[in-house]
């Protein structure tokens, strides 16, 4: 074959790559396949634009929907690369392989399944909790930045994973925790497993210049987030260098053995928007 018939051939699988580019119904497809992967009952995924590339397939403005409409999640932009293997052999595409932005933090997980998605491994890091879409959290705001991962299997619902907080904050903006202000959190961190509608919290530290504390717990999911339970049990102490109110607010709690110096144990009831505390 003339080194011209060799250059025209190259140059027409460059334009045949270029208008598959071009012309791909990347939303279409996307869409389609989405919805056939998706397990009945479970938040959709919805996006503005998809793009194919070399690499993948790009989806921008994307979030995760409630049944009921409502936002659950959101990410500016998420590259999907699937199996091309999984792609012939059952047009889905699985294992995926994926890496978003959101929250201004960088996700990057793995999902698996044979027929549709069974299960998924996510690690997100540098996560701006003030930039997430806001959480009712005992009627507070919050902030700093956060590492979480988890593993999860969707059918039965189990999972576990970590989460770990950095320069946390929560301001308390209403409700009976008005009283306590803003407290910071130098480090935190919590461990949780899942079980079908359960979340055990298995671990939990926090150590700030107000106060610190240690735990564990249950949560009940519920929908929105917000209803959900709370079964939590708590050891707080002030710190060295605690506010006034807030060794006064501590000191209104019994002490352990008539100890004004240990850490008060405390029963935390009520859902995650309005939580109880109880001194037990």
């Amino acid at each position: 074959m003339s080194r011209r018939r060799l250059g025209g051939a190259a140059l027409a699988a460059v334009l045949l790559a270029f208008f598959l580019f071009v012309l791909f119904p990347a939303d279409a497809v996307v869409r389609a396949v989405l919805a056939r992967a998706t397990p009945p009952g479970w938040p959709a995924v919805v996006f503005r634009r998809a793009a194919l590339r070399p690499t993948g397939l790009v989806l921008e403005d994307v979030s995760l929907r409630g049944r009921d409409g409502a936002g659950l999640a959101r990410a500016e932009r998420v590259h999907l690369r699937p199996s091309l293997v999984g792609l012939w052999r059952n047009g889905i595409g699985l294992p995926w392989h994926v890496e978003a932005v959101a929250c201004g933090g960088d996700g990057v997980a793995t999902v698996t399944g044979e027929r549709a998605p069974s299960a998924v491994t996510l690690t997100w890091d540098g996560i701006d909790l003030a930039a997430c879409p806001p959480l009712a959290l005992a009627a507070g705001a919050l902030a700093g930045r956060a590492t979480m991962t988890a593993r999860i299997q969707f059918a039965p619902p189990v999972g576990e994973g970590t989460v770990e907080v950095r320069a946390g904050e929560w301001r308390s903006a209403a409700g009976p925790l008005l009283a306590v202000g803003t407290l910071h959190a130098e480090r935190a961190s919590l461990g949780w497993r899942l079980v079908g509608d359960r979340v055990a919290v298995t671990s939990l530290e926090l150590h700030g210049p107000e106060v610190s504390a240690e735990g564990e717990g249950v949560v009940q999911l519920a929908a929105p987030l917000e209803a959900s339970g709370l079964d939590l049990r708590l050891a707080v102490a002030a710190a060295a260098n605690a506010p006034d109110h807030v060794r006064a607010l501590l000191g209104l709690l019994p002490a352990p053995a008539g100890d004004a110096a240990s850490p008060r144990r405390l029963l935390v009831a009520g859902t995650v928007a309005s939580p109880r505390v109880f001194a037990r």
